[in-house]
């Protein structure tokens, strides 16, 4: 446990040496998926906390299912997308590093994208913790939904909370990618790009 906290916060400050280490760790796929199923726990248990408050989802739905009732199913499928959006970042990059002439395992990778992609996502769970806390407190949606838009603080808050954390996610498989892969920077920056195109599209589809 000691190991696994120390990766998450190396992975926030020291997010290089943090995946260097990790790379040598014989128990990094596992210590990454831990890492995967803290958020996707944390993020089930707020969507959980959310359909029983009633919340609607704030922004158009990609899959055919009602807004009073996506909460209550997306309780189900919220973990399963993180696991298998993380596994299949981590098949991207080992695809696509073979035309960046990288030497990296698919394990080697896994490891590093689960931490490279936990941390930012704690960042983006805590406002959307709130919001479900705000409501079981006895707010309406409506009203905090107009706090949010309104030109103002909180307007500027929510755009500048997602922009950070879209940067950090992307900055974190960059460096993931480079070394798991070996990879020099000027091919691990495209790959890292696209890995997180990849892996915020599958969430995006999915995830409210």
């Amino acid at each position: 446990m000691k190991n696994f906290c120390r990766y998450l916060g190396g992975t926030a400050l020291r997010p290089k040496a943090t995946f260097h280490a990790l790379q040598a760790d014989p128990k990094r796929v596992s210590k990454s998926f831990k890492a995967i199923l803290l958020i996707g726990v944390l993020y089930t248990i707020t969507v959980v906390m959310l359909a029983a408050a009633g919340a609607l989802i704030t922004a158009p739905a990609f899959l055919a299912l009602s807004p009073e009732n996506y909460y209550f199913c997306e309780m189900f499928f919220a973990l399963p997308v993180m696991v298998l959006a993380w596994i299949l970042a981590a098949g991207f990059v080992q695809f696509l590093s073979r035309w960046g002439k990288g030497s990296g395992t698919f394990e080697g990778t896994l490891a590093a994208l689960g931490f490279a992609v936990t941390v930012p996502f704690l960042l983006t769970w805590i406002p959307e913790t709130a919001f479900a806390v705000l409501l079981h407190l006895g707010m309406r949606q409506e009203e905090f939904m107009d706090l949010w838009t309104k030109p103002g603080f909180l307007q500027t808050f929510a755009l500048f909370y997602q922009i950070v954390a879209a940067v950090w996610i992307f900055l974190l498989i960059t460096i993931a990618v480079g070394v798991s892969q070996k990879m020099k920077w000027r091919r691990a920056i495209p790959i890292g790009l696209l890995t997180t195109i990849l892996f915020l599209a599958v969430l995006i589809v999915f995830i409210r």
